[in-house]
């Protein structure tokens, strides 16, 4: 059964509502909170506001995006995947982002693959210009797992997948995803091929 307005039910849907997510670095020390709120639903779009602040809670950044749905699937363009802290590092910069974006399907089972994610973002830092690629790649539904934030308690499926950053030079990270059903993403890891966190964000309040 496809989500409400014809988008998916993994990714948030309910106009009015405001999700908090608390991103922490690599020593798990809160680095910046980045606020979603939906302003408008229809048919086939979820329009956002979005505010990253640092963690003091003073503005850094803020923006609006659109999301697409369409035969119960949601795609997310680029902008509304970027990394926070990249758009904390270029906020006094211009810069350009595109790419596919990421998808969620209408439904998700245990063993299913997904596909692969990309952003491109292009910065002109003055007397030179610099280009990032992301790509997420093997996306796959691990498990289901119950699992707790302050935002409450959630059923999630369990989304791991290899996440590649180019810029200058290659970096390989493997991100896992807890996405959970009319909510969408309750927490998400990054870490290094030993184990080594680098990011981990948290779905702190949903008003």
């Amino acid at each position: 059964m496809a989500g409400q307005n014809d988008c998916s039910p993994f990714y948030p849907s309910r106009e009015g509502q405001t999700y908090t997510i608390n991103q922490y670095n690599k020593k798990d020390k809160l680095s910046t909170i980045t606020e979603y709120t939906i302003t408008n639903v229809s048919s086939g779009t979820i329009n956002l506001d979005m505010k990253i602040k640092d963690e003091d809670g003073e503005e850094i950044v803020s923006g609006a995006f659109v999301v697409n749905c369409k035969n119960g699937e949601t795609q997310l363009k680029p902008e509304a995947i970027i990394p926070a802290g990249l758009l904390e590092q270029y906020k006094n910069m211009e810069y350009t982002v595109t790419g596919n974006g990421m998808t969620y399907p209408e439904t998700l089972s245990v063993g299913q693959t997904l596909p692969d994610g990309e952003i491109f973002m292009k910065v002109d830092a003055g007397m030179m210009n610099m280009s990032i690629e992301i790509t997420m790649t093997d996306r796959k539904v691990e498990k289901m797992e119950n699992i707790r934030t302050p935002a409450g308690s959630f059923d999630c499926y369990v989304i791991s997948y290899t996440n590649e950053l180019k810029m200058g030079i290659k970096k390989t990270n493997f991100s896992t995803q807890w996405i959970s059903e009319g909510v969408g993403m309750v927490k998400e890891e990054t870490r290094k091929s030993n184990g080594k966190l680098i990011t981990r964000s948290i779905l702190n309040k949903i008003e």
